[in-house]
């Protein structure tokens, strides 16, 4: 697991994990973050996350995954240098695409292999989001979660073409075809989403579908709006797992903890340049000696001073914007992208999920005490203990909190234990 509590406080805090799973060979999820860390690059090119989930036989979405994660950051980085950061953005996904085709007619081995790429940059304007397949972005504010991309799924293509809520998709539909990703075909759309305000405390979670397809959304926001992102991503993967883990399973979780805004409004509050301020002045004076001129009965100077005044302050506006937005996308016409939020969901903390964490950890607790394992945790059993007590008092947050915490002590013995014995086989 990647976490980083402490870089670039200004802006987020963010962790990220990638597990195998319980059913896979291997782990075909990639993930790359690439974060600023100073008020320059935060301003040229913000943060940077991807995720990747890949497919094909053998070793080949495995490949194409970290194609994709590999290439996607390198060519953003170099062309958010000339290009502004979400074309730069987009084009990197194509990059990538184009990349991935490559590798594959090279190799016998990694024919026709593909995978989805979901990347998050966060700017000082705001969030925006380049997608291809059915991994999520997630933004998580107050008690409500959005999906900030569109599902390339069959699924979500007959909701989308018959009306129906993504949510109510006939059951005949395969869940796991994808129509859109990286790699198999010669055509490819990129979709651009945003450009979505950030705000103190917002969560944002970028995810394969192995976690979005075991957990629900209302269960993913409730767990993010108790956790930190290193304890989200945690929880996140175990309870998928205990789900089943039928899939890989890969989660990034970003926090904004401080204005993200900050460094923008200080740029913009950098002093007006005297040229700049002296033509403002001198335009005001000219409207106010227009004025003077034409109550005199001199109407052509009037219309002279009125002009010259016109013009300088014309100037200082076009000189002002330029400012503002010289280092903005704001100033790209293509704004804004996409459709998105494509779902929101309330996800205030309720009983219904304490009751199916409370019997995850029952059953967990069951099949980790017999002589294979006889796993102890004096901290679950002091979360368990404390899960109740809020259970009882209908304080569903604390609830929430506490049994997941129980069941991350739990795995986490768990692992220590299985990789112990592992030492000693």
């Amino acid at each position: 697991m990647e976490s980083s509590p402490h870089q670039w406080k200004k802006a987020v805090r963010y962790a990220a994990k990638s597990d195998i799973g319980l059913r896979r060979a291997n782990n075909q999820d990639s993930f790359a973050i690439f974060v600023a860390n100073s008020a320059g690059q935060w301003t040229e090119r913000g943060h940077l996350f991807v995720v990747a989930d890949g497919m094909g036989a053998h070793a080949a979405g495995e490949v194409a995954s970290k194609c994709a994660t590999d290439t996607i950051t390198q060519s953003f980085l170099q062309r958010v240098k000339k290009e502004p950061p979400h074309q730069a953005l987009a084009n990197a996904l194509y990059d990538a695409h184009n990349y991935i085709r490559e590798r594959s007619a090279s190799d016998d081995a990694f024919h026709d292999m593909g995978t989805t790429a979901d990347a998050l940059l966060l700017l000082p304007q705001g969030a925006v989001v380049a997608h291809v397949g059915d991994s999520r972005v997630y933004r998580l504010r107050g008690n409500v979660i959005e999906q900030l991309t569109f599902d390339h799924s069959l699924v979500w293509e007959v909701c989308m073409a018959t009306n129906l809520a993504f949510d109510k998709a006939p059951s005949y539909i395969p869940r796991n075809q994808i129509t859109r990703s990286l790699g198999p075909t010669d055509s490819l759309k990129v979709d651009l989403e945003g450009l979505y305000p950030i705000a103190i405390g917002d969560m944002f979670l970028l995810c394969s579908d192995g976690l979005s397809g075991q957990i629900h959304d209302t269960e993913i926001g409730q767990i993010l709006s108790v956790f930190s992102p290193d304890l989200a991503v945690e929880t996140l993967v175990n309870i998928a797992n205990l789900r089943g883990g039928p899939d890989n399973i890969t989660a990034i979780v970003v926090q904004a903890i401080s204005p993200v805004m900050e460094e923008m409004q200080v740029e913009l509050a950098k002093p007006i340049p005297l040229f700049t301020a002296l033509s403002f002045a001198a335009g005001m004076t000219g409207l106010l000696g227009a004025g003077i001129v034409a109550t005199i009965g001199q109407p052509i100077w009037a219309i002279v001073c009125l002009a010259v005044s016109l013009a300088l302050l014309l100037m200082c506006v076009v000189t002002l914007t330029r400012r503002v937005f010289s280092n903005s996308i704001y100033n790209d016409r293509m704004l804004p992208f996409g459709k998105g939020p494509y779902t929101r969901t309330n996800c205030a903390s309720d009983k219904k999920f304490v009751d199916s964490l409370s019997e995850i950890l029952r059953e967990l607790i069951l099949a980790t005490k017999n002589d294979r394992w006889s796993i102890v945790s004096d901290d679950a059993d002091k979360m368990e203990r404390e899960a109740l007590n809020a259970i009882s008092n209908k304080d569903y947050a604390v609830a929430i909190h506490c049994l997941a915490q129980a069941i991350n002590y739990i795995m986490r013995e768990l692992k220590r234990v299985s990789s112990k014995k592992r030492k000693v086989e």
